[in-house]
């Protein structure tokens, strides 16, 4: 089936005084029909970057190379003309922290009317407005709406500010949401809440998700695919269940290892040695080789070809990680 979004080779750097800094650096990244796909890795992988190059949203010294397909025509993302008619009727984001998203000075009402306006075939009188806008709220479980509509951001908590921001989105009845991280900002208890709301709305709206995250275990529970990027490449892809129970590439095992492990998740952590390297330190060689403990001479000097499992992971490495053998049932990682 045509994929909703579909990026291939996609190249993005921004100009500065010192030259162009490449950021993204081939990522090819497919979204199907309501599907929820993960992306994962450490800050600096180049995530939110490709996020916002689908969407339109990058500064004007990005440089972008690379096709970016919107259900199977071609996109040009820096064309704000044509992403502005599909920013919210048919592709919407929302960010980690609602409260930069939202206009403080504004009532939550006078915000979501502007969204309303925006993405309405036809003229709304005002009743219709305020109508449309409770209703949103109702959608979303913001309690008593009728009250919230005319309070201002910072007279709510960060979770209904989350919340306005999704009904915010929801205005325009978009097929893709892109959620860059949206619990970051947010308390455990609220975290689950927002990500139990998006799992609701992708079934009673067949929306498709991509949901950018450092949390494996969210990804483990909600997710159809996961996409691991490092240093603006994807280093390995595939179903949620294979990537997680015997990832290949030993970035995706590293991050899995790092995570705390046991019942009271006391175990000691393994974290990945050294950190993300800047983007003008890169060398021709793989990435992750001067952290990786399979690295050899040939990923000093050479980038590996991509490899299809028979799980059906795509992975791109000289070492990869064995073959586990598979479990008979995925457990959460958070647990």
């Amino acid at each position: 089936m045509q994929p909703l979004l579909d990026i291939r080779e996609l190249h993005v750097a921004f100009s500065t005084d010192q030259g162009e800094v490449p950021v993204v650096r081939g990522v090819d990244l497919h979204i199907g029909r309501s599907e929820i796909v993960g992306l994962v890795g450490e800050s600096g992988s180049g995530k939110s970057i490709t996020c916002m190059a689908a969407m339109g949203l990058l500064d004007d010294n990005a440089l972008l190379r690379g096709e970016l397909r919107w259900a199977g025509q071609l996109l040009q993302s820096q064309d704000d003309r044509v992403m502005s008619r599909l920013r919210g009727s048919e592709l919407a984001m929302i960010f980690q922290d609602p409260m930069s998203a939202l206009n403080p000075v504004k009532t939550i009402g006078k915000q979501l009317y502007e969204a309303i306006r925006l993405n309405s075939p036809q003229r709304l009188g005002g009743s219709e407005l305020k109508q449309r806008a409770i209703s949103l709220l109702k959608d979303v479980g913001v309690p008593a709406p009728d009250h919230r509509i005319k309070a201002y951001p910072h007279q709510l908590s960060g979770g209904l500010n989350q919340r306005v921001v999704i009904a915010m989105m929801l205005a325009g009845n978009p097929h893709l949401l892109i959620a860059d991280e949206p619990t970051t900002a947010l308390d455990v208890t609220v975290q689950a809440q927002i990500i139990d709301l998006l799992m609701e709305l992708r079934e009673q709206r067949g929306m498709s998700i991509v949901l950018v995250t450092h949390d494996l275990g969210v990804v483990a529970e909600t997710c159809d695919r996961v996409v691991v990027m490092y240093c603006g490449k994807v280093v390995e892809s595939g179903p949620v269940e294979s990537v997680l129970q015997s990832p290949r590439h030993p970035y995706t095992a590293g991050l899995l290892a790092s995570l705390p492990r046991g019942e009271n998740g006391d175990d000691e952590l393994t974290p990945i040695p050294g950190v993300v390297p800047e983007p003008h330190q890169l060398g021709k060689g793989c990435a992750f080789a001067p952290r990786c403990p399979n690295a050899s001479g040939c990923c000093l000097s050479g980038m590996p070809a991509s490899q299809l499992s028979e799980t059906g992971q795509l992975f791109s490495c000289f070492s990869p990680q064995p073959v586990k053998p598979r479990q008979p049932h995925r457990a959460p990682l958070n647990e």
